[in-house]
């Protein structure tokens, strides 16, 4: 009998051995370690629908990832995206920054305008977390020296001298405007465009600001009367949209451009209905036809949150993407290791290949201009970075036909 309950306890013991790795490692399976990103953009407001398009871009891309139970360093792992409305007001993201820090967020997707990156970008800096932005272009961000700051897309300069390229060099016109809406992105991409119009030995005719008082139409007329035949506008899609409409109720006769605001999208179609016709706009990155896995990016996006695609939004998706990645290169979620990783990181996103060169601009900076044409952005030429950097004031020499190389976006 004693050796049957002595049998019995040995058995017992045995099987517990067993067990215990077992249950140690369904306990450490429970365990799962939330990883907070931070987004920060216009959640409301005039901008409210292009700061959602980011934000919900972002969130498919976690989603994706969460879906697959990832690990970091071993560790299950759950991505969050918190979202907070900076308003596009510098004040606002200084306050949104400050409490990111406090809650921990180990990355940003972010902000959506130069106004607000400049003022938070030394904020993220100094505490070493990594602010990737979607949508913010002025060519000064990365020549401050901010060691945390990187974006997806590329800079007003190059915008503006492959945008000025083509309508003076393709689309041969020769007097242009050139109207900003008092914001850093907005005055720096102007006077870009200002530049490269004197350099392409074109003329600018009028320059102007304007805010959301004032009256678009006597601004269309007085341009009209000074002989322009396009319009550069540095400002928000929203604002476009509105001078697009005014531009048709005056009877049309000035051809609308932008840059880098992400109107190459629906939304800005389906607000400026057939006053888009014509509208000329540069965005960073290959035409969408181009970009392997977008048709499913698309119809993922419009099934979960609907039309409100812009230009920029698959950008946040690929900045989500990026930040995942630096993270599971660097086996861990420290701030200061995930900024480091982005230094060095090359990822095959939805976009294009994403890399940061030492600056945080992309490696490769590729721009498309598009034309809205019935309700439909169609691509016309495809930029990649600018083989002749544009020259400062007072220097020599000619710009010809070969300033820009680039490749006609119609041919796959």
């Amino acid at each position: 009998m004693f050796s049957i309950i002595a049998r019995l306890k040995q058995i017992a013991t045995v099987v517990l051995f067993l067990l215990l790795p077992l249950t140690s490692m369904a306990a450490q399976e429970a365990q799962v370690k939330t990883v907070l990103i931070g987004f920060s953009g216009p959640l409301s407001g005039v901008s409210e629908t292009f700061g959602k398009s980011l934000a919900n871009a972002a969130e498919m891309a976690l989603a994706e990832t969460n879906r697959q139970s990832p690990r970091i360093g071993g560790q299950r792992v759950f991505y969050r995206l918190l979202r907070q409305d900076d308003r596009n007001d510098p004040q606002t993201a200084v306050a949104v920054a400050k409490y990111f820090l406090q809650e921990g967020v180990v990355a940003v997707i972010g902000t959506a305008n130069s106004g607000t990156a400049q003022a938070v970008a030394k904020i993220y800096a100094d505490a070493g977390v990594a602010l990737v932005t979607p949508a913010v272009s002025a060519s000064v961000l990365t020549e401050q020296g901010f060691g945390s700051f990187f974006r997806m897309i590329g800079h007003d300069d190059l915008a503006a001298a492959n945008l000025l390229h083509y309508a003076i060099r393709v689309m041969n016109l020769r007097r242009f405007a050139v109207v900003d809406n008092g914001s850093l992105y907005g005055v720096a991409v102007s006077a870009s465009v200002h530049e490269q119009v004197r350099q392409l030995g074109a003329q600018t005719v009028a320059r102007e600001r304007i805010s959301y008082s004032t009256d678009l139409h006597q601004l269309v007329r007085r341009l009209k009367q000074r002989g322009a035949e396009a319009v550069f506008f540095g400002g928000y899609s929203s604002q476009a949209m509105l001078l697009a409409q005014v531009i048709q109720q005056e009877g049309g006769g000035l051809r609308l451009m932008v840059a880098s605001m992400g109107a190459a999208g629906s939304t800005f179609l389906i607000a400026a209905r057939s006053a888009a016709n014509g509208v000329l706009a540069i965005e960073s990155g290959v035409p969408t036809s181009f970009m392997p896995g977008w048709r499913r990016f698309e119809d993922d996006y419009n099934q979960r949150y609907g039309l409100n695609l812009y230009g920029l939004t698959p950008f946040a998706y690929d900045a989500a993407q990026v930040l995942m990645a630096a993270m599971r290169q660097c086996g861990c979620t420290r701030p200061r290791m995930i900024v480091e990783t982005l230094r060095q990181i090359v990822i095959k996103g939805l976009t294009g290949p994403v890399a940061f060169d030492a600056a945080g601009n992309p490696r490769n900076q590729v721009f498309t201009i598009y034309q809205a044409q019935n309700q439909r952005w169609v691509p016309l030429q495809t930029y990649e970075d600018n083989p002749a950097p544009m020259r400062k004031r007072g220097e020599s020499g000619e710009s010809g036909d070969d300033a820009v190389a680039g490749r006609d976006a119609r041919q796959p």
